[in-house]
């Protein structure tokens, strides 16, 4: 079995709808940014973008915790 990348990983831990893409320009800080589109990093509109795999892998925790959240109050 593959092992998944970590962009593989965080695109599973996000609820429905929504997506990350990655860009690492160099500086040893790769960027994540989730959007609600899933065109690429630079041609989305962002909804988040976290410095770091640390500060995107709680992002998309807490995503998909407030979306099972909502779904419950439905």
């Amino acid at each position: 079995m593959k092992k998944k990348t970590r962009e593989e990983a965080l695109q599973d831990a996000l609820p429905p709808g929504m997506f990350v893409s990655t860009y690492s320009p160099g500086d040893n800080v790769t960027r994540y940014r989730f959007s609600k589109d899933n065109t690429g990093y630079f041609a989305c509109r962002g909804v988040y973008t976290a410095l770091g795999y640390k500060k995107a892998e709680t992002f998309a925790r807490g995503a998909l915790e407030g979306y099972y959240l909502k779904e419950d109050q439905e």
